[in-house]
């Protein structure tokens, strides 16, 4: 009798095996870029150059917040794919050498990171899509 019922509660057991499969990595594609509009803070530095990108991150939570400075740059998204004027552009965003934007404003929020590490890249680009050279690359952790 013992073992009719050992042996039920193994099959009632066996029958009860909830499988679970791992869910694919989100695709990057599938992140909000939130672009931030200007508050018309100026920023002075006298020791920045022209044409010199600095960029400042931070991370919370699963989001990242990214605002750059180029002295003397103007973000302007009317011209893009025209002909090449001196300081003037927009940024280009890779994650993971994966372009996944291109922003008009000099800052914004990578926002719902998944867990995992990345190699963020913020490139300034010309109006013809043609690089300046101005790029900076940073890596994040997101751990929640």
């Amino acid at each position: 009798m013992k073992f009719l019922i050992t042996l039920g509660s193994f099959l009632i057991l066996l029958g009860s095996t909830i499988y679970v499969q791992a869910s694919e990595p989100p695709l990057l594609q599938d992140l909000t870029i939130i672009p931030l509009q200007s508050t018309g803070v100026v920023q002075v530095n006298t020791s920045q150059k022209t044409n010199e990108l600095v960029v400042d991150h931070k991370v919370s939570g699963g989001n990242v917040y990214v605002e750059c400075f180029v002295n003397d740059f103007h973000f302007n998204e009317n011209k893009v794919g025209s002909l090449h004027q001196e300081n003037e552009g927009h940024i280009r965003l890779y994650i993971n050498d994966e372009h996944i934007e291109t922003l008009y404003q000099p800052a914004f929020i990578v926002q719902d990171l998944p867990k995992g590490n990345y190699e963020i890249k913020v490139m300034i680009v010309k109006n013809d899509r043609s690089p300046y050279e101005m790029e900076e690359t940073f890596t994040v952790m997101i751990s929640e």
